[in-house]
């Protein structure tokens, strides 16, 4: 490619990605760029609940909001995440500053400019353009014209840039993020993934948006292939968080192929609340259409179907990652304590550290096999023995570490109450706990009139993957059934440090032994504590007598949250187990 069909090539592709980004902006609505950055005119900021997630408020403008400016629309607002750091906003300043007049010299390259007319459009330019980080904040020209004195913790896990552009360099966009991301990794930190984009806010119809709306950007083919390929992945991302696996989001589109498999998607429709606004979404993107029979793929929607297949394996281990980077925030909840049972710990080789035994006449041990030769060598050289030998003193053993596995059960009420968010909540612990541990993890639900063991303990993911996807909540609440089956089930077993987890929602309405299910339930967590098996309840907004009562009489503590999300429920989790690991029996070192 000669230089100038290169300069027409950026030329080409800065002025559709102005044309893509103009399209969100009319829409008020955010979009991510590349990996780390999110773009869009109005105030957004990362979710303090959920990391990663990034919250845009559609009825709050940015220059208004941040700059205090009359008329909306002239101001286009950048965040790019990364770990918890100092960012120094002047290198960040002078890199932007530098790449200005390259940027206008494609962008205006049929604009008849002196030099002096250029120099003046790149300082303009950088005048309009806004640095905040930790260490201050200015525009690029001045980057630090008012620095605070200490740092400000707002900005600790980003870059926050606002600038004043015109339609026509909206591509600039593209540049600057390009530059924060090589200021923030040259300056030893390390970037954040975005995880997702909602909504909130008023829009123009004057209907309330919640702070949960779907976002489901176009995959139109009138995008840039960069872009298309960036949308994709936000729209797998956003159904996979609603449907609960990629495995789902594939069966969904599969039921789509026509019409007449419409009928499969029963399941769909009623396990997911926001399944009519997911389908109008769908539509508005001509990614399905509506038929005289049913709905249907278009062109669009048959091409992320292929993408889907296609990319099934990359995009399900990109999931799990993410699920296993997540960084909860310390979760609030009120809590009621009765339980005093330790976690037995178990001897393992530390093959980091190695020691020369007590006794070396009686010692047990694993040998440190190359240390022990080195010791026994060093001994015959330094007594000029004419033959190698190992005597007892050369003997060297792998210290020794202590740890207290835990395997965990969870206990999940899937009666119709948690439907929804709430079992997708459970899903997310649970996978959580597998991926983050070398600890068993195992599922037991309970629902209608009876309770069935969904995973036994497993370290597999396929395995626990395969039982969530099973979860379809609906019933009564039989938990007197539940937890007499995750006793059966403990027994069986005989797990390391047994950890049982109830996640509920309210109180049982179906009895196992009597009339009363409340006294059956009582009866049965009276159980838990017989078998000397550890025991937490997670209420989530439940009856708040009837739990304290149970965790009583399953010698095991309660905690009551009004909000299920993972966070909380993982803050929780990671609380208890850290408390009972730290409450370990001695062992004597032999």
């Amino acid at each position: 490619m000669s230089v100038n069909q290169r300069a027409s090539y950026n030329y080409q592709k800065l002025r559709l990605i102005s044309q893509s980004l103009a399209g969100y902006f009319d829409m008020n609505q955010g979009v991510m760029m590349g990996a780390t950055a999110v773009v869009s005119q109005k105030a957004h900021q990362e979710s303090l609940k959920s990391l990663g997630k990034v919250q845009v408020f559609k009825d709050k403008d940015a220059g208004q909001h941040y700059l205090n400016l009359e008329e909306p629309g002239k101001v286009v607002h950048i965040d790019v995440l990364h770990n918890s750091a100092e960012i120094n906003q002047v290198d960040v300043a002078n890199r932007i500053r530098q790449i200005i007049p390259n940027y206008l010299n494609t962008v205006d390259r049929n604009q008849d400019w002196s030099a002096e007319q250029q120099k003046l459009a790149a300082a303009n330019l950088a005048r309009a353009i806004f640095v905040q980080t930790a260490r201050g904040f200015g525009t690029t020209i001045n980057s630090d014209q008012k620095s605070v004195k200490d740092t400000d913790d707002r900005y600790l896990n980003h870059v926050h840039l606002l600038a004043k552009l015109k339609p026509r360099y909206f591509s600039l966009v593209y540049c600057l993020i390009d530059e924060i991301e090589r200021a923030i990794i040259y300056q030893g930190s390390q970037l954040r993934k975005v995880t997702g984009i909602v909504h909130s806010g008023i829009c123009e119809t004057g209907t309330a948006i919640t702070a949960a709306a779907l976002y489901l950007p176009s995959i139109s083919k009138t995008l840039p292939e960069s872009v298309r390929y960036q949308n994709m992945l936000q729209v797998t991302n956003s159904l996979v968080r609603c449907f609960g696996s990629i495995e789902a989001v594939v069966d969904f589109f599969n039921k789509y192929q026509s019409p007449v498999r419409n009928f499969g998607l029963v399941s769909f429709k009623k396990n997911i609340k926001e399944y009519d606004g997911i389908i109008s979404q769908l539509v508005q993107n001509d990614v399905v259409k509506q038929t005289l029979f049913g709905y249907a793929l278009t062109d669009a929607g048959h091409e992320m179907q292929d993408f889907l297949k296609k990319n099934k394996k990359e995009l399900a281990a990109q999931i799990r990652k993410c699920i296993r980077q997540f960084k909860h925030t310390s979760p609030k909840f009120h809590s009621f304590r009765y339980s005093y049972i330790k976690s037995k710990a178990q001897l393992f080789p530390n093959r980091r550290k190695v020691v020369a035994p007590n006794d070396p006449l009686s010692w047990k041990g694993e040998i440190a096999i190359p240390e022990t030769i080195i010791q026994a060598a060093r001994r015959n050289f330094l007594s000029q023995s004419h033959s190698f030998n190992i005597s007892v003193n050369d003997v060297k053993l792998f210290a020794k570490k202590s740890y207290a596995p835990i395997d965990t059960c969870l206990l999940v009420d899937c009666s119709g109450s948690m439907m929804g968010d709430r079992i997708r909540a459970v899903c997310n612990v649970a996978e959580y706990l597998l991926l983050n541990s070398r600890e068993k993890v195992s599922m037991v639900t309970f629902q209608e009139r009876m309770a069935k063991v969904l995973v036994p303990f497993t370290r597999s993911y396929d395995e626990l993957h395969q039982g969530l996807s099973r979860i379809v909540p609906g019933g009564l609440t039989p938990l007197a059934h539940g937890i007499k089956t995750s006793i059966n089930m403990f027994k069986k077993e005989r797990p390391r440090n047994p950890l049982l987890i109830l996640i509920t929602d309210g109180i049982p309405n179906y009895p196992l032994w009597t009339t009363d299910p409340i006294e059956d339930a009582l009866k049965a967590a009276s159980l838990i504590a017989e078998e000397k098996i550890r025991f937490i309840c997670i209420g989530i907004d439940p009856n708040h007598e009837f739990l304290p009562l149970l965790a009583e009489s399953g010698k095991g503590n309660t905690y009551i949250v009004d909000d299920n999300d993972r966070n909380t429920m993982i803050g929780i989790v990671n609380q208890v187990k850290k408390e009972y690991q730290s409450c370990q029996k001695q062992f004597t070192n032999i």
